[in-house]
């Protein structure tokens, strides 16, 4: 694979100087200065997340959860795997449980937790990657959801349910389709 890239691999575009616009808690905006393959001066807008992200692929006998929330910036209710960020010093598979006891309410038999790689959620503006873990999910307790998320409770699907509902458009996230297809890819249990 890497042959072939590198043998018709577009040319770089070059940051010539990082200008940061915007910064939170939550990461950076940059409207970076850049040089494009011609030669021509640009700019490029790059976020940058302050901590390391995590999608954790929930599995159990009833096949695959998922979370209904609300996202603001679509203005709708979206079928997602639970996400979020590792905080400071936390593994991917220790932010992987958090998170999803935080979104669902469950649990899972730390021994479960499995690391299925690495995405980039929009390549064209977000710099910083997403784990994607895998958990068998265990006993249930109560979501304990952020202050600014809006979930329901988790919906259970098997892979056939799964499989129709991306025909119909049901699953939009982008997050949820990539760690999807690392699930699929690499067998994990869908009821």
């Amino acid at each position: 694979m890497e042959d072939l890239l590198s043998a018709s691999a577009p040319r770089p575009i070059r940051r010539s100087k990082a200008v940061e616009v915007f910064s939170n808690r939550f990461g950076s905006l940059y409207d970076d200065e850049v040089v494009s393959p011609s030669g021509a001066a640009g700019t490029y807008l790059r976020w940058r997340w302050s901590h390391t992200g995590v999608v954790v692929v929930p599995t159990g006998p009833a096949g695959w959860a998922l979370v209904p929330t609300y996202r603001y910036p679509v203005g709708a209710v979206s079928l997602e795997f639970p996400r979020g960020g590792c905080e400071p010093g936390e593994s991917p598979l220790d932010a992987a449980a958090r998170e999803l006891a935080e979104e669902t309410g469950y649990d899972c038999d730390r021994s479960s937790l499995r690391s299925l790689g690495m995405l980039h959620a929009e390549t064209g503006l977000i710099e910083s990657g997403v784990h994607v873990v895998t958990a068998e999910v265990s006993g249930a307790g109560a979501a304990l959801p952020e202050e600014m998320e809006s979930v329901t409770e988790p919906v259970w699907a098997a892979r056939d349910e799964i499989m129709g509902w991306l025909c119909e458009g049901r699953v939009t996230c982008g997050v949820t389709l990539a760690a999807l297809a690392l699930a699929l890819a690499d067998g994990s249990s869908a009821g």
